[in-house]
């Protein structure tokens, strides 16, 4: 039953995870840049968990796959959030450091190869990055008692993703600390469902009512976030 179960919430991550890009596809959205590369992540995070539904996969492939794929993706998610920031501070911030993240995780990799348990420490440390992140940008949000729609969608992207990584922690720590706690299927039923749930709550922001295509004048291709600007300064 367990068995089944899980089969059907693996399918259904993979082909909710194109949810997003479509919604943007559809609603025109394409010319705001954060929410092209929020729906970009989640495509990317879909193929990932696509190939591990291919049985006959060659298991060193996926191996390095996964590998690469945990390396990239928290600095590509802390690109994504930096990109759709509005605060100078939180951004000079995530400069920092993310460049020092980068330099740990290579390290990582340098000093125990392409494997699974390279990353150990760096997931640690790139899961409470990320979370910190997430949560200053929210709390900036909720300061503001002014919100557009595109505010408002950003803001429960961004309640997604603090779900979702919030959740990677219980993932991670059974994976690399409580090992023997819960099975496999157990520890992939967690994920999917988190992925599920985020990507759902994350399709709701883009789904906003009067969040539409943005005009493609200069002023607004310059700046996404002046309006956003404004109101914090005032």
């Amino acid at each position: 039953m367990k068995s089944q179960f899980y089969d059907v919430i693996s399918v259904l991550t993979v082909i909710l995870s194109f949810v997003p890009a479509v919604i943007v596809l559809l609603k025109k959205l394409w010319q705001a840049v954060p929410f092209n590369f929020f729906a970009a992540y989640w495509v990317v995070n879909g193929l990932i968990n696509a190939m591990l539904l291919i049985k006959d996969l060659n298991k060193k492939f996926l191996e390095v796959a996964i590998v690469i794929y945990n390396a990239i993706d928290i600095p590509m998610m802390v690109g994504v959030i930096y990109l759709a920031a509005f605060s100078d501070r939180l951004k000079r911030f995530i400069r920092i450091s993310l460049v020092l993240f980068i330099v740990f995780e290579i390290a990582c990799l340098i000093h125990g190869g392409f494997d699974y348990d390279s990353l150990k420490y760096a997931l640690g440390v790139g899961l409470l990055f990320i979370l910190t992140i997430i949560i200053w940008q929210i709390s900036l949000f909720l300061q503001q008692i002014e919100h557009a729609s595109r505010e408002k969608a950003l803001l429960l992207i961004h309640g997604a993703l603090l779900f979702q990584y919030g959740t990677y922690i219980v993932v991670y720590i059974f994976d690399y600390y409580l090992i023997d706690f819960a099975d496999t299927v157990d520890k992939f039923l967690i994920y999917y469902i988190s992925t599920i749930i985020s990507i759902a709550i994350g399709s709701s922001g883009l789904l906003l009512k009067g969040l539409r295509r943005i005009p493609a004048t200069a002023a607004i291709k310059r700046s996404f976030w002046d309006e956003s600007r404004d109101r914090s300064a005032r």
